[in-house]
């Protein structure tokens, strides 16, 4: 088992030239007398996000997250980086997030945990103590500011109908003559009813409320037992709130549509502003309240473009011939430009639109990945966090007219200067159907081309999203032990336009097969320093699927690990958080009208056909490919006498992997590096 290793240094103050705060290439030098990652390093990594700038633009908070001592948890600290580029600390908890400056730039509201609960506190924004405003019972998802900076706007999940006070008497007394033990059962009447990382789903809603901060006065603004207010913004003038919200009365049996509603705070009157079968969300305001933009997709399947709707109704799509997925718009103040992300070509790539033309341009160049985005109020910058496939996320400021990018803090520095890293390397390749597919290798550390390498094949998940040029420790972890890594973004990936990304719907285990396949042998073909005797396969969720399908076509794997897998279809339908409508679409039908489509595209029905010894990886508590998934492939490989060991991660979710109990997060790599050497 392995340990927490206690941080050698503290950047609890830092003190940045602004003279220096060069863009960092993120490409660290190969040095033989450096050692490389091992998974107790992640224990060491400092992890940032959540940047808001003042409304004076002359300071910047974001939420610093730590590994605790004991490695059982994550500590979250607010941070600040004044006009100096000093940073220093704000808060002094160790569970502190979401910072929010009010309008007038005075003081700072976030939240911190009370009792288990959470809670919104306020502090002066030149310091002093912070001061618990809210004691509230039900759980908080999202807070925000009114302008008037004396209301908070709350976003609460409760009860359809609230219990009297009367009612909860009755209830102690019921209690408290019944000598009987209580059941514990849970009633299930919807499709959706389980959620990863929530288990069985309450019968609780989201919704809005307004908290009068000087009178501790809690007023409910949106009411409604099917549906969540989501995503809520409020004006400028603090008169109106929008938010987006699926009232089909069908959220819960499986249907995606939302869409953007605005409601009048002093009257609590809701009014509909779009009316689409698809889906609206992600709302952002201009300065001037003339319009709103939004997000919008079709349906599940197809692309998600920026709209912007004005006071007379029409839309206006301004990425509809941009074949990316955009994402988190951000109003410049001038409200004629729309900053968003999209994931492009294995990177999460910053963009402007213009609202006018509609031209779609991107603003840095370079392989790396922009994500946190938020921009200041006299639209002169932007800050966000920025990384690379070899160095961990720090944050960065980029000057819209300069066009220079100055970074703002260097947590990681002293850690990854210490450490030998390998850098992703593009390989492209032309798939059976004319489509070009990009994929990455790291070369083993201190590699030396006169000598033979083994090479593990790591499948992402998704099928959507990408890997590339981003952070990702696990690749390194594989180079340190001399192995190479190769992972490819085949078709249902994001980033490489919608054709690419639909491209494996109802399809699973044919073109994301031929893809990996097709890499793969592309790799082996240009690299002949690898050994193609000592080849090793990998993959979670989706990858794990994928790892479970190869194997019962090849045996050219030494050892497999196969992690969160799906390994029956059928089973998988009917215990997995997605509703029958959902799985529907994934397979154009459903167990009884296209029964062949599950069973002959799960594993299992091919799993007397596996050699590879495998490891799976699975966690007790995951709701989107449950634990029963896992189980079936150990048994069917345990009953065709193939070698294989389970490892459950016991109350871990579907994410482990990302946000998982970080000993477990590293005992889970451990156990992955020391499969592949054991064979």
């Amino acid at each position: 088992m392995t340990k927490k290793i206690k941080p050698k240094n503290s950047f609890s103050s830092l003190l940045l030239s602004t003279a220096l705060m060069a863009c960092a290439s993120g490409a660290y030098a190969t040095d033989k007398n450096l050692t490389g990652l091992v998974p107790q390093d992640y224990f060491d990594f400092v992890f940032m996000g959540e940047p808001q700038i003042s409304p004076h633009n002359d300071m910047t908070l974001f939420v610093k997250s730590t590994v605790n001592d004991d490695a059982s948890g994550r500590n979250s600290q607010i941070y600040k980086i004044n006009k100096d580029g000093v940073v220093s600390e704000f808060t002094q908890g160790k569970g502190d997030y979401a910072p929010k400056w009010s309008a007038d730039g005075s003081k700072v509201a976030f939240i911190r945990a009370v009792d288990g609960k959470s809670q919104v506190f306020i502090m002066p924004a030149n310091g002093g103590e912070a001061k618990q405003v809210t004691s509230l019972e039900d759980n908080l998802s999202s807070f925000d500011w009114f302008p008037s900076g004396d209301k908070l706007l709350l976003s609460l999940s409760v009860s359809p109908e609230a219990e009297s006070a009367e009612e909860k008497i009755d209830d102690e007394l019921e209690k408290s003559t019944n000598e009987r033990a209580e059941p514990n059962i849970v009633v299930v009447k919807h499709a959706k009813y389980i959620g990863n990382g929530s288990g069985y789903l309450s019968d609780k809603r989201r919704h809005l409320f307004v908290f009068d901060i000087n009178k501790s006065e809690l007023t409910q603004l949106t009411f409604g037992e099917d549906w969540n207010a989501n995503g809520p913004v409020v004006s400028q003038d603090g008169k109106y709130i929008y938010f987006d919200a699926n009232k089909t009365g069908l959220e819960y049996e499986g249907n995606s549509n939302s869409d953007i509603f605005r409601l009048d705070v002093a009257t609590k009157k809701v009014t509909a502003l779009t009316q689409h079968k698809g889906a609206q969300f992600d709302i952002s305001l201009p300065h001037d309240n003339s319009s709103i933009a939004y997000v919008h997709y079709e349906d599940t399947f197809e692309q998600a473009d920026v709209i912007v709707k004005g006071k007379n109704g029409k839309a206006q799509n301004l990425t509809a011939n941009f074949d990316r997925n955009a994402s988190n718009a951000i109003w410049a103040p001038d409200n004629n430009t729309l900053y968003f992300t999209a994931n492009d070509h294995g990177a999460n790539r910053l963009f402007a639109a213009s609202v006018k033309s509609g031209k779609v341009t991107k603003l840095i160049e370079g392989n790396k990945s922009i994500k946190n985005v938020t921009l200041s109020s006299n639209g002169q910058f932007l800050v966000f966090t920025m990384e690379s496939s070899t160095q961990l996320p720090e944050l960065y400021r980029f000057d819209l007219s300069s066009k220079t990018v100055v970074r703002l803090t260097q947590f990681n520095d002293e850690l990854l200067a210490s450490k030998n890293l390998s850098a992703a390397e593009e390989v492209w390749f032309e798939n059976e159907k004319g489509m070009k597919v990009q994929g990455f290798i790291h070369k083993p550390l201190n590699f030396d081309k006169h000598k033979k390498y083994p090479l593990v094949l790591n499948i992402k998940g998704g099928p959507g999203g990408m890997w590339g040029h981003q952070w990702f420790h696990e690749n390194q972890m594989y180079a340190a032990k001399g192995y190479a890594v190769a992972y490819v973004n085949y078709r249902g990936s994001s980033g490489y336009g919608i054709a690419h990304s639909k491209g494996v719907r109802k399809d699973y285990g044919g073109a994301d097969y031929r893809d990996n396949i097709q890499f793969l042998d592309k790799v082996l073909a240009d690299n002949t320093w690898i050994d193609a005797e000592k080849l090793y396969i990998t993959g979670g969720s989706h990858g794990g699927f994928l790892t479970n399908w190869i194997t019962t076509k090849t045996d050219r794997f030494k050892a497999a690990v196969t992690q969160r897998s799906v390994s029956s279809w059928i089973s998988e339908a009917g215990t997995q958080e997605y509703t029958p409508n959902q799985m529907t679409e994934e397979f154009g039908g459903n167990l009884w009208n296209n029964f062949d489509a599950y069973w002959n595209r799960s594993p299992l029905k091919y799993a007397n056909k596996v050699s590879t010894p495998t490891l799976i990886i699975h966690s007790d508590a995951d709701m989107i490919t449950p634990i029963g998934q896992g189980q079936e492939w150990f048994y069917a490989l345990k009953a065709n006498n193939v070698p294989v060991e389970m490892v459950i991660f016991k109350g871990e979710t579907h994410s482990l992997s990302r946000s998982g109990t970080p000993t477990n997060l590293v005992e889970r790599l451990s156990r992955i590096i020391d499969w592949f050497e054991r064979h």
